[in-house]
This record gives structure tokens, sequence and C-alpha cells, in this order.
């Protein structure tokens, strides 16, 4: 027993000493471009610190059964030493073996399990989404180009699984053949958004749009020109091309916390590989307080996927999706194991000032206080509603999109208070569990009529007060 105690403590020196080593290489990786003072302040840093602390043990533990058995003139040592490195080296080649065995090829390169291995492959996705293009035709493609937002629903579509229509404007409608153009004596509310203000996975009738009008009654007539997908930046944008010329009396702006996330990107195919989506979209940035649009008009989907290489692609820096990383290759690619270890463990930290947090805030929140102010001086009632999403927003925490928000200092409407009377297990609709449900659709209706009738009867005062209403 005596004599196995000493193997045994050189077997733990020498596991926590190589584990030691693994974890500060992983954390050295993880910390990107960021200076060393940023990296020792952050989790990365922290875990580096403490596996070079656990290395000086272990190396000292080493050191110390070396010189015991160098006394002795002992073989145990180097025998011991072997066969560590020789059991390192079978992990290391059975863990090569199993990531290459369990790939299978993605839109955007090889997938193993958790996700796509870096690097990424531009000319994978390129050819995907441009086979994705090439079959998306005729009048079943409910969505369309648009030179300004990028792309908008297309005039009197039906989608494939005949649950969306659109009027002849390119408005969410109940049928074909509707067009809504004719003026008319009500008062008229327009919707702006992505799709949780288009509802999807939902029916026209379950639609919170559909269903404020009931509750507001015959005299008033919502018009939804929401667009899944969409960005703030877009909504925003939509509201100046197509729903100013309506004249509307009432402009709800409604998104949820991932929209603040949207403006701050250019491509779609970058942002989600779940998602086929080919499109591309403009681009707000802040220069001397203005906002200033960047990648206008949008490149059409034949034109960014005839790009040969990432690199041609326009505007990437500004895009906060785009995480160079990712795509550039790099000499340990050639193992499997390290790729998706790399994977796994990303360089941390958006380093770009142009796709910070801080940038984030600032952006959106310019293009909401530049919506309420437009829409004002069209002589329309702005409001702002904010969209729940997420467990940690139904908990009571405060995620990006509330944040911006409360920076923009202008009025808006949280529905957190109003859902939170449904069962979580109601709130969304089954077929993905992302949008709400019709009896969600239903409620926000009832929490947001009183708020139009109050915005209608009362006068806004000139310049927004920072509040909620709930």
């Amino acid at each position: 027993m005596t004599k196995e105690r000493p193997l045994l403590l050189l077997l733990i020196s020498l596991f926590l000493g190589e584990v030691s080593i693994l974890v500060m290489v992983i954390a050295m990786y993880m910390n990107g471009h960021r200076s060393m003072t940023m990296f020792l302040s952050s989790q990365p840093g922290r875990v580096f610190l403490a596996a070079a602390g656990t290395l000086g043990l272990a190396a000292g533990g080493i050191i110390h059964q070396y010189v015991a058995n160098h006394r002795t003139n002992s073989r145990n040592f180097a025998l011991t030493l072997g066969m560590n490195l020789f059991m390192i080296l079978l992990i290391v080649l059975s863990g090569e073996m199993v990531v290459r065995l369990g790939t299978n090829s993605s839109k955007e390169g090889e997938r193993w399990r958790w996700g796509v291995l870096m690097p990424k492959v531009w000319e994978q996705v390129a050819s995907t989404y441009g086979q994705l293009v090439d079959r998306a035709t005729g009048r079943l493609t409910y969505m369309v180009y648009d030179d300004l937002m990028g792309w908008t629903i297309g005039p009197n579509r039906r989608n494939v699984s005949g649950l969306y229509y659109s009027s002849w404007e390119g408005i969410r409608a109940p049928r074909e053949g509707v067009s809504y153009a004719k003026s008319t004596e009500k008062t008229r509310i327009a919707l702006v958004g992505d799709s949780y203000t288009f509802a999807e996975d939902v029916a026209f009738e379950d639609s919170w749009g559909y269903q404020l009008e009931k509750e507001l009654g015959a005299d008033f007539e919502v018009l939804n020109f929401g667009v899944g997908g969409y960005g703030v930046d877009q909504a925003y944008l939509r509201y100046e091309k197509e729903v100013r010329q309506w004249n509307p009396t009432v402009v709800i702006l409604g998104f949820p916390s991932s929209n603040v996330e949207r403006t701050m990107i250019l491509y779609h195919p970058l942002s989600s590989e779940w998602w086929d989506f080919p499109f591309s979209k403009p681009r707000f940035i802040l220069r001397d307080g203005k906002l200033q649009p960047l990648n206008v008009p949008p490149l059409p989907p034949q034109d960014l996927f005839s790009r040969r290489s990432i690199e041609e692609v326009p505007f990437l820096e500004y895009d906060r999706s785009y995480k160079p990383a990712e795509w550039q290759p790099n000499v340990l690619h050639w193992s499997y194991l390290a790729r998706a270890v790399m994977t796994l463990f990303p360089p941390g930290g958006i380093d770009r000032p142009e796709v910070s947090d801080a940038t984030l805030i600032s952006v959106n929140g310019a293009i909401l206080r530049t919506f309420v102010q437009t829409v004002r001086a069209a002589g329309s009632i702005p409001i702002v509603q904010f969209f729940p999403q997420s467990k940690e927003e139904f908990a009571g925490e405060t995620q990006l999109g509330l944040k911006v928000l409360q920076e923009a200092g202008i009025d808006y409407t949280d529905l957190t208070p109003c859902l939170k009377s449904i069962t979580p297990t109601d709130r969304f609709a089954p077929k993905y569990y992302t949008h709400y449900s019709a009896q969600s659709n239903a409620r926000v209706a009832q929490c947001l009529a009183p708020v139009v009738r109050e915005a209608l009867t009362m006068s806004l005062p000139a310049v927004p007060q920072r509040s909620s209403r709930k």
C-alpha cells in the first residue's frame, strides 16, 4: 500500500496538470483579441488564474515524485509517465474518431451535435440559399424582395400552408382578393412590427390585430402591416414607405427583445442556420447623433449568393451576427476534435464597437424616438408596445428590449403583466412554441384596447416622458 500511494499521487498530479493546461489554453482562446487586463477580469480570465494555480500545485507534486524516484533509482516514474502519455494519445484519437464519424452536412458546413463546426463554409451557404431562392417563385412566395426594407409581404398572396393571406396592398388579410384601399369613415389603426405583430402561427381571425378591432367596435379598422423577421428599423421604414400614406389615426409599433438584435444585423443567413430566410436588410448607424442607413438598397438574394467568398459581402463589420472566427480557417482545423472544442468554446465578447451592446441600445433608442416624432409630425398617435417572449422576461428580469425602451425615454406599453394571467403552457402556439397562441393574442387585444381609447381621448405631451403603461 505504501508503494502504491506515491504512484496514485503521481497519477493525480499528472491528471490535474493536463486538465489545467487544457483549461488554460481554452480560456486564452475564448479571450479573443481583448487586452490582458480585460481578460483577467472576465470569467475566462478567472478560470485561467484558477487553472494556473492548480497547474503549479500539480507541477510541485510531479517534481516531488520525480525526485523521490530518482533517489531510489525506481523506474516507476518513467513507466507511469509513459503510460499517461499513451492514454492521452488514445483519448485524443478516440475523440477525433467520434467527432469525424458523427458529423453531417448542413447549410453552413459540417454539423456535429450542438452546432456547425468551425470554419463555416460560405460556398455551401451560397449554394443552399441560392437553390432556395430558385425554388421560391410564383404566387406561393408570401415574402418578396423590397428595395428599402429588404423584404415585405407580396400583394394578394397566400403562403404554402394556406394559413396566411395578404391584401392587394400587402397587408395581412382573411382571404385572397381583399383590398383595404377604399376610403372609410372608420378610425384606422395601423400595426407595424415583426411576426409578433403579424401574429404568426395563428389564423387571421385569432390575431391580436383582428381581436383588437372587435374589442374597439364597429367604428374602427385595424390594418396589420407586420412582417415576419423584421427588426425595429424595418418596422419604422415600412411606416415611412407604406403606412404613412394611409393617414392612420393611431400607429402601433410592437416588438420583442429579439427585434433589437435584428436591428444590428444585415444578413439573415448569417444569424441562424435554422431559418430559411435568404434576404438581407438595411442597418442604421449613428453619425453625429443622426441615423444613417447602410446597405440601401439591400442586396437582392441573387446578388448576395453570387459572391464568391464571404469577404466580398459588404458591411460585414456592422453585422452583429457575423463572427470572423467562425469563418476564418485555422491551422488547427485539420483536427475535427479541435474544431469541436473551438466551436463549443468560441472567442467571447464583442470587441467591435459598431455592434456592441451600447451601440445596440443607442441605435434602437434613436430609431424609436424618430418613429414617435415622425408619427406625431404626420398627425397620428404613436403607441409603442413590448412583447415578452422569454421565461426570464415573464419572471421579471429586464432583457435587452426593455433596456432599450427605458434608455430611449419614450412612453411604452409593457404587455408582460397582461400575459402573466395566462398559464405558461398556454401562452405560445403549439407548432413551434415561439409565437403567441390564440389565447395570448386575444389577451393582448383586451389589454391594448384601453390603451388605444386613452390615447385617443388624451392630448399627448410634446416631449415624450419615460414611463410604462401597464
